[in-house]
């Protein structure tokens, strides 16, 4: 018999079969991790990207831009643990800080940026294009700690009539800010008539005399609008200073 495994005893015959099957096995997988190929067990080669625009350069959880997420040390933008009036880090390029000695806070806005309002409790400021809206807010209405104050901020938010804000959905989970435990709040509204969806984000953080500091950036909530916005409150969370009483009056 002329057959190709003729005269070969079959031990050598299933050793060869093994050899050859084991070769294939590492050609296979030396060419799917060339190619990028996921292999089981490893990561989607699907996976999306889009939870961590706007977030910062260094490590982050992705869990943290979602409300209900319980780490504060994993928050974008949170500042470390440390005293309320710590400096913070240098003003960045395009930005400029702003002084508000009669709210007893000092922060940073970007170049071009207008102040649309400022009286007793708050700042108010806005982007060239009217795209962004940032509010400084020094405030004792709603109680002296981050959770009544979000709280009541929250339930005036939700009387339209008082707010013009409609189809309101909020998170809100625990965060640091200025060395304290702070409350971080997300809102999804619509003005009231109208049907473009927007989007605010809050941090609230509790001071030395009993008031409650407040930040919010709002914005249209299209992708490059949602980006940006993560973008900005990062760093206008960087730049806040508290509790930070002074003569010096911003005079743009």
């Amino acid at each position: 018999m002329s057959g190709s495994g003729a005269g070969t005893p079959p031990g050598r015959r299933t050793g060869e079969t093994a050899a050859w099957v084991s070769a294939i096995t590492a050609v296979v997988g030396l060419l799917l991790a060339v190619l990028g190929v996921p292999l089981i067990g490893g990561s989607s080669a699907n996976r999306t990207i889009a939870d961590n625009v706007g977030a910062p350069a260094a490590p982050a959880s992705s869990a943290s831009d979602r409300p209900g997420s319980a780490d504060p040390s994993d928050e974008p933008g949170a500042t470390p643990s440390g005293p309320s009036r710590a400096a913070p880090p240098p003003v960045p390029e395009g930005w400029r800080r702003v002084e508000e000695p009669g709210l007893t806070v000092a922060f940073a806005v970007p170049d071009g940026w207008t102040r649309k309002e400022r009286n007793a409790i708050q700042s108010n400021w806005m982007s060239p294009d009217g795209a962004h809206d940032m509010s400084v807010k020094r405030d004792t209405s709603y109680g002296a700690t981050a959770q009544d104050a979000s709280a009541g901020q929250l339930a005036w938010y939700r009387d339209t009539a008082r707010s013009s804000m409609a189809g309101l959905k909020a998170g809100t989970h625990t965060t640091r800010q200025n060395g304290r435990s702070a409350l971080w709040l997300e809102i999804d509204y619509h003005w009231a008539g109208q049907s473009e969806p927007r989007k605010r984000i809050e941090v609230f953080v509790p001071g030395e005399a009993g008031q409650v500091y407040q930040l919010l950036l709002d914005t249209a909530a299209t992708p490059g609008g949602l980006a940006a916005q993560r973008r900005l409150f990062t760093t206008a969370r960087a730049q806040l200073l508290i509790d930070r009483p002074g003569p010096r009056a911003d005079t743009a």
